[in-house]
């Protein structure tokens, strides 16, 4: 849905601010997927695709170990270095992964990819060794958790310091722009 929140973040831009509260997958796996895994998740791909348009390669990496919590502090690591939601970075692993299947696990990935959102190889490398961005990164999988949905992406919207789900599972950006629309204005 990267697509569809840029859009509808540059048709809100003067209106609401748009951020990101990671919520991570699969964090405490440790093995890589195995047969039925791999089938299970290229069906997903499958059907995110036939709803969406996304662009998919439908492969995975070798030996790939589904568990985003690695690329999630490198997207907060630059968020620290940009001082501003990390949607492109975002973006560009989720190409990685899902379009060319690359391992996003792989810090020299993570550190080449961060290079064109302004950090370098061995800045990144810094930062995903930095426990208290490590404890950061927890935190939100932590917080995201308590709104009630398992579909993904969540959107959220935050009014007065009350942060409430406006969205479990895709919607296109024009879908986006009327639900935020609308909660704005009840919230107003």
């Amino acid at each position: 849905m990267a697509g569809a929140v840029e859009e509808a973040a540059h048709e809100l831009r003067d209106e609401v601010e748009f951020d990101l509260l990671l919520g991570g997958i699969n964090t405490h796996a440790t093995q890589p997927l195995g047969e039925f895994g791999q089938r299970h998740l290229l069906k997903i791909w499958r059907e995110v695709h036939a709803t969406t348009g996304q662009e998919f390669g439908f492969r995975l990496p070798d030996d790939f170990v589904y568990n985003s919590t690695l690329p999630c502090i490198a997207i907060e690591a630059v968020r620290r270095c940009i001082q501003q939601p990390p949607f492109g970075y975002l973006h560009r692993l989720q190409q990685c992964l899902f379009a060319e299947g690359r391992n996003i696990n792989d810090g020299q990935l993570l550190g080449e990819v961060a290079q064109d959102f302004g950090m370098t190889k061995d800045q990144l490398a810094a930062e995903l060794a930095d426990s208290d961005l490590q404890a950061l990164v927890v935190e939100q999988f932590n917080s995201s958790r308590c709104y009630g949905t398992n579909a993904l992406p969540n959107v959220l919207v935050q009014s007065t310091g009350d942060r409430s789900l406006l969205l479990g599972g895709y919607a296109d950006s024009a879908m986006l722009v009327t639900l935020i629309r609308e909660r704005v204005a009840q919230s107003g």
